[in-house]
């Protein structure tokens, strides 16, 4: 535990849930980020080994089916679901603790955040924005079901069930334009001139207005959600995974993958390599493999994440050699490929392990699902930080009624729990002025009003030592 000595005073401040800014990143959409990219490029504090801080699940039933979680701000935001019931949740990072739930909604798919909102597509045929802080509706439009929205700039955009595109103002929920054409199915990929979608083809639209500029599709006719860095888009199909030219669909190379697996693998970038599965690192300008990882995964839905030098994997390994508990999360070193960790999760679903490949990463936590039913949240074991605080006197006599006190400020980067403690010179607590005491982004302050008002304390070893 280490200690901040400040002249003749000190303060213990230890947070966990609040992070610094080298901890101070979100994981806002499903892919991280606008174009599907999969790799958090603003977190620094997620490193192996990792612990359990909070497992949640069990709440509406045996099967609980969720989304993909989103983080922003001390928070997780993630739909649950148990066959026609369904709820969003706004949890604590630090504690797993709900601190706000919606009920009566089947959220479809991963919500994104934005402003200090988060939206979704629900089953009931309705598009929402919502405080989140408070969980309070801000609007909702007629949309059907949607795939996971993407926020760029102040637009949202999503794909719908009927195979088309909608774009709505995300300040007002004003339907902007939407294109009607039997193929999409993935969330889209946007930038600044365009806007990508996968399904039975891959279109790329003008953002502006919908307007098609370039089409392609193979004999698989099904393509993943595709990802965009520079003038290159990344998608797989069931054969092969593509590289295309942003500007007009032309292939610049592709990879066999093999009979029907690739659809459901989206691509995810980070630096020069495209990371596909559980996991196989190809050269994003040549195609050629960088290296390859086994592991092994029955899960629908693969995308690996990216953060901090590794790349993050659930499995639903089924090898038994192994030991007896296979259902895992991978952390791979991301530019060799070697397993530097991995966690046993041990949680079995008639008789397979059923975790979801698919993490968020964020302020120092990994948050996934791990099999149908709980959701899991890990850490490094040291990622708690120590503030820095600052005080408007020097020097007090903790005796005194009139100078006895002074006042401690310091300022949150996220919501988070405090603990703070005043430390005499030989570093033992003389009081603690707060115990995990929950506060929001911004400025603080802790006054300390001296030993004159308690009189507990009043230890003669200790009043030269203020």
């Amino acid at each position: 535990m280490n200690i901040l000595k400040t002249a003749c005073i000190a303060l213990l401040v230890i947070l966990v849930a609040n992070m610094p800014a080298a901890y101070g990143s979100s994981w806002p959409m499903f892919q991280y980020d606008a174009q599907n990219t999969g790799f958090n490029a603003d977190e620094q504090g997620i490193a192996p080994p990792l612990k359990v801080d909070w497992v949640k699940g069990g709440e509406l039933s045996t099967y609980e089916l969720r989304t993909r979680p989103v983080i922003a701000d001390g928070l997780v935001y993630v739909g649950e679901r148990s066959g026609s019931r369904g709820k969003l949740l706004a949890i604590s990072l630090l504690t797993g603790k709900c601190l706000w739930v919606i009920e009566g909604l089947i959220v479809e798919n991963a919500p994104a955040l934005a402003n200090g909102r988060i939206y979704f597509g629900a089953t009931d045929g309705k598009f929402y924005a919502l405080d989140a802080k408070s969980g309070q509706t801000i609007w909702s439009v007629s949309a059907g079901p949607t795939t996971s929205p993407i926020i760029f700039g102040d637009r949202i955009y999503f794909g719908t069930q009927s195979g088309g595109v909608c774009v709505l103002n995300a300040a007002t929920g004003e339907k902007l334009w939407s294109i009607n054409r039997s193929g999409f199915r993935s969330a889209p990929a946007v930038t600044n001139d365009t806007l990508f979608i996968g399904g039975n083809e891959v279109i790329a639209l003008d953002p502006s207005n919908g307007q098609i500029k370039w089409s392609f599709a193979d004999q698989s006719r099904s393509f993943s959600a595709p990802a965009v860095r520079g003038k290159s888009v990344y998608v797989s199909s069931d054969y092969y995974l593509y590289c295309l030219d942003a500007d007009s669909g032309r292939v610049k190379w592709s990879r066999y993958l093999g009979i029907r697996n690739g659809s459901s693998k989206i691509p995810v970038l980070a630096g020069n390599t495209v990371y596909l599965g559980a996991v196989t690192a190809v050269d994003a300008d040549t195609g050629g493999v960088k290296w390859a990882f086994d592991g092994r995964n029955q899960y629908p839905i693969v995308s690996v994440a990216v953060a901090n030098g590794y790349v993050f994997v659930g499995s639903t390994r089924t090898d038994t050699t192994l030991d007896s508990s296979n259902g895992r999360i991978y952390v791979l070193n991301a530019d060799t490929g070697e397993l530097v960790y991995q966690y046993f999760a041990g949680v079995c679903h008639n008789d397979w392990y059923a975790i979801d490949p698919s993490p968020s990463i964020a302020e120092g936590s990994v948050v996934l699902n791990m099999s149908t039913y709980m959701l899991f949240c890990l850490s490094p074991p040291d990622r708690s930080p120590l503030l820095g605080v600052s005080v408007d006197k020097n020097k007090i006599n903790a005796y005194d009624n009139e100078t006895g006190s002074v006042n401690l400020t310091f300022n949150l980067d996220a919501t988070g729990t405090v603990t703070a403690d005043v430390l005499d010179s030989q570093g033992t607590t003389v009081y603690r002025l707060a115990e995990n005491q929950t506060l929001g982004k911004g400025a603080h302050s802790l006054v300390w009003h001296g030993l004159i008002y308690f009189q507990e304390m009043a230890d003669p070893v200790l009043r030269d030592e203020f």
